[in-house]
């Protein structure tokens, strides 16, 4: 009987969506992802692509977090195997605009779905496939290419920013170019669920983010002990935000602490930083390599679609 897998981890998701959307069994895709590297007891992964029980317990099915990244093969490597059994199909090959809609529609919010039960903020996944699917300079069939890495390399890795920066990384080897901001796009769903009406919050500094004057999801806390974060859409580093619309930059703008006052500084954006005065109103325009000093009550806009309020509080009050 098979086994249902009704909250897989991220590499359950893996391997639920190449069979249930793509028609690779696991059997199949074990064998296009597993690594030849012998383990202690002297077998590679791939040789048990047989072994049902093994590889149910040990790959498909294993808990969060016991994946070793010698169980794969090279994730470019994987990614590039599965496309071209997809593209050779004899019923139904799927082109490089099937897959990015596969993935769309079914392979990303599956995995971002994953990941968030493990408690990873899955939000620069999302980021990086919108600017694959939306952005510009790519061909179809490399978006394809990069989105299947990035969505193998998440269920494999466990991880949504260790994903996000191997594919980034692979699209730079391979393809060159930068993934660019896309145009703004009306807000998700999901993302619009999760909004409630702002309240005031009670002294740390924090970002709130607004959609629409409502509050979206809780306050992103910047550790009093940091120097510096970034805000962008593939800002990767410990701590930084990438909960940003589409109109934000990759590499965005810059928070630096000088003493016990924050400052931003534009990083080079595509559609521009903003500070609107909490006290006045006032609308000061953050020009690159300059900065500006944040006060509690001040609206950050970084280009067209997204706000933070400045706030101070206790995380977590």
């Amino acid at each position: 009987m098979t086994r249902v897998n009704n909250n897989p981890t991220p590499c359950g998701a893996l391997f639920d969506v190449m069979k249930k959307h793509a028609s690779i069994s696991y059997k199949e895709l074990a064998g296009l992802i597993l690594s030849n590297r012998p383990l202690s007891d002297g077998r590679s992964p791939i040789s048990r692509v047989g072994d049902r029980t093994w590889i149910s317990r040990f790959i498909v099915h294993a808990p969060a977090g016991s994946l070793q990244e010698r169980y794969f093969c090279d994730y470019g490597v994987a990614a590039l195997r599965v496309m071209a059994r997809l593209r050779s199909r004899t019923n139904r090959p799927m082109r490089g605009g099937d897959v990015l809609v596969m993935l769309r529609n079914q392979g990303i919010p599956e995995m971002t779905a994953a990941l968030s039960r493990i408690g990873e903020d899955a939000s620069v996944l999302r980021n990086v496939f919108d600017r694959l699917v939306c952005g510009s300079g790519y061909s179809e069939d490399e978006r394809a290419d990069v989105a299947m890495v990035l969505f193998i390399s998440a269920g494999c890795m466990g991880s949504a920013r260790k994903a996000a920066a191997f594919a980034l990384e692979y699209a730079q080897t391979s393809h060159g170019g930068r993934l660019a901001a896309t145009p703004a796009i009306m807000m998700r769903d999901d993302d619009a669920e999760d909004a409630r009406e702002i309240e005031p919050l009670p002294l740390s500094l924090g970002l709130l983010r607004v959609v629409d004057g409502y509050v979206k999801g809780s306050p992103h806390w910047v550790d009093p002990g940091s120097k510096e974060i970034e805000i962008g859409a593939l800002a990767l580093g410990d701590g930084d935000i990438a909960d940003v619309g589409a109109g934000v930059s990759a590499h965005h703008a810059r928070l630096v602490r000088e003493g016990a006052a924050w400052f931003v500084r534009d990083l080079g954006s595509t559609n521009g930083t903003e500070i609107v005065s909490g006290a006045t109103g006032e609308r000061m325009v953050v020009h690159e390599g300059s900065t500006s000093r944040l006060s509690a009550g001040d609206r950050l806009v970084l280009g067209d679609d997204t706000v933070f309020i400045v706030i101070e509080g206790v995380p977590g009050a």
